[in-house]
């Protein structure tokens, strides 16, 4: 394959996956790291990716949002560190907001048997918790988004509106010191401000893909949220700058 057609391939695989380890693209279009490392710093160079560790993002997501299907396929040991970390932050008797996402669900699966309320931004959410009987569950209501699981939407704002909660646990697309906390869908952003308004703390839960990335949407400015919790994989340049405005905490 020439190296123009191969770039074009890899770039649409980045698109639809989202994230593409090196190793995968090496094994998917039978070429040597050497070759698939040039092909990713030439796409990066013409802004069409951005490099992570191990790997690359297609930077089409400031305009386009994988699923909650293939988002749970990426970034899976840095998001089960993230959700046990998160989860050990809840404790008796709080009332907790946990947003739909990928991230998100594993510190649903974490809650263990915590006595709280929890209210449900996603179907993914409500799903894990249904038999936990320890855990009064509430959902907000709204539009659903298919694909996403997240309840969107006027309706989803004016129940948040009459809530009041102890803690937020918000996953987001972007986390940048400019552009602040991102999602590439407008209605879905306005949502995520709604649930920032009505909690006491707000902790993003985001793997370190996400960070130094803008997407379309901005829902609120890093200080407006309390902590960000990501993994060790986190450059550290983009961490010093983020650090500067909202605490973080690495697993």
């Amino acid at each position: 394959m020439l190296p123009a057609k191969r770039r074009k391939a890899i770039l649409s695989h980045l698109v639809k996956q989202g994230f593409a380890s090196v190793a995968e693209l090496c094994q998917t279009f039978e070429v040597s790291e050497m070759t698939v490392r040039r092909d990713l710093s030439e796409l990066e160079g013409q802004g069409l990716l951005q490099r992570t560790f191990g790997g690359a993002v297609a930077t089409e997501p400031a305009f386009f949002e994988i699923s909650i299907n293939a988002k749970m396929s990426q970034f899976v040991e840095e998001k089960e560190r993230i959700g046990r970390a998160a989860a050990e932050m809840v404790k008796d008797g709080d009332t907790v907001l946990i947003d739909a996402g990928s991230t998100t669900t594993q510190i649903a699966k974490n809650l263990g048997d915590k006595r709280i309320t929890v209210i449900a931004g996603g179907l993914n959410i409500a799903a894990e918790l249904s038999n936990a009987h320890h855990i009064d569950l509430l959902i907000v209501g709204g539009i659903l988004r298919k694909g996403f699981l997240s309840m969107v939407g006027p309706q989803a704002e004016a129940f948040l509106q009459h809530v009041r909660v102890d803690k937020l646990f918000l996953g987001v697309e972007g986390v940048d010191v400019d552009g602040g906390l991102t999602v590439p869908d407008v209605i879905d952003s306005h949502t995520k401000r709604a649930m920032v308004k009505c909690a006491k703390q707000t902790i993003v839960v985001a793997d370190h893909s996400k960070l130094g990335r803008n997407t379309l949407s901005t829902i609120a400015s890093l200080s407006e949220a309390g902590l960000l919790i990501t993994d060790v994989g986190a450059p550290e340049e983009i961490l010093e700058q983020i650090r500067e405005h909202i605490e973080v905490i690495l697993v």
